[in-house]
């Protein structure tokens, strides 16, 4: 029921928002005076009769089964309280078995209180036992047919869209796929000063990134220092390509910061786009404490495409010879390699002094 009243509303807030946009002459469309006597005319029905109908078939039907639960946990505490009243009672007795007391009528007495106690939790432990399962095997048979009045209301709901609507077929053009207004209207507003001005402007901004050929990234964190400069972030790309492909490199935080913990020496490059900073942030001072120099690059993205691999990689190392020291596989990228390791030692030290 309340499915059917937000779609109702958000109906009406429709029609609300085009008698905003239209003013005094929203409804002379007929199509648009068809839709808004439609949704009149569906929530009009949906009060006086749709409602109602769900309300006795499947709300009250549920509430009324919903309020004997209390009462079952009602008979469960007081069960419970009648078992602790038994146990105390044969406690009692033991007590004066154990310890027996002058008063000789003290024990029968006990016996007594006892045995009216265990009778009162027998009794009502037995009704729990035989009738708890029977309230739950009805539940099925209760809430079936609750679930076809359910399922029946909102046929109902359907079908009285369906037929309010249905007026408006004589109102909408039976073919719309080649209907090129939007276009039409779209080319119109494409056409006007302001926009011509905001494409131009767009053009010029590209034109001008083309010419600088220095790619920006959306976001630079702030402690992307050291930042390699162009000519490196692109010898370090190659060099990442030419080192995966014998797999000589560790990816990601974890893998990388696991190499350095066991030692391992090598370059580490660390993507400067990295949102939150917690992510990379103590990769640094590791590579500080491990003396292995590490370097920034601009882009996430290109550094996983790098790596040889289809997702954004914050971190990744690069392990000359990788973890069996194979040189022969290494002389392929060693050349690069070296460059790129002397250039962003240096820039460690520039950074640190």
């Amino acid at each position: 029921m309340n499915a059917t009243r937000a779609i109702i509303a958000s109906q009406m807030r429709l029609i609300q928002v085009i008698e905003k946009m239209y003013g005094d002459s929203a409804f002379s469309n007929p199509a648009l005076a068809e839709y808004k006597r439609a949704i009149e005319g569906i929530e009009k029905e949906s009060k006086d009769s749709l409602d109602p109908a769900y309300q006795k078939a499947v709300i009250e039907p549920l509430a009324r089964y919903v309020s004997y639960f209390p009462e079952v946990n009602e008979a469960v505490k007081r069960r419970n309280k009648k078992l602790l009243d038994y146990d105390a009672q044969r406690s009692k007795v033991r007590k004066l078995i154990d310890k027996p007391v002058e008063d000789p009528s003290r024990l029968p007495r006990a016996e007594q209180e006892a045995n009216m106690a265990r009778e009162l939790y027998e009794n009502l432990n037995t009704i729990l036992i035989n009738e708890l399962p029977k309230v739950i095997e009805l539940r099925v048979p209760y809430l079936d047919p609750v679930f076809e009045a359910m399922v029946k209301s909102q046929l109902r709901f359907s079908q009285l869209g369906y037929e309010k609507l249905e007026g408006m077929r004589n109102y909408i053009p039976n073919e719309v796929e080649g209907d090129r207004r939007v276009d039409d209207v779209l080319q119109q507003m494409r056409e006007l000063s302001i926009c011509e001005h905001k494409k131009e402007k767009k053009v010029k901004a590209v034109k001008n990134d083309s010419d600088n050929e220095e790619e920006v990234p959306r976001f630079q964190s702030p402690i992307a220092h050291p930042l390699a400069e162009k000519k490196l972030v692109k010898k370090i790309y190659k060099t990442i390509k030419k080192a995966s492909k014998v797999k000589h490199v560790r990816r990601g935080v974890k893998e990388v910061g696991k190499a350095l913990r066991k030692g391992e020496k090598g370059l580490v490059i660390i993507a400067g786009d990295i949102s939150p900073l917690d992510v990379i942030s103590h990769m640094p001072v590791l590579c500080e404490d491990s003396n292995v120099p590490y370097v920034f690059v601009p882009s996430k993205e290109q550094l996983g495409e790098a790596s040889s691999t289809k997702r954004p990689t914050s971190v990744t190392m690069i392990v000359l010879g990788g973890k069996g020291k194979d040189m022969k596989a290494a002389a392929d990228y060693k050349e690069l390699y070296d460059e790129c390791y002397a250039s962003a030692k240096d820039l460690d030290e520039k950074l640190v002094y």
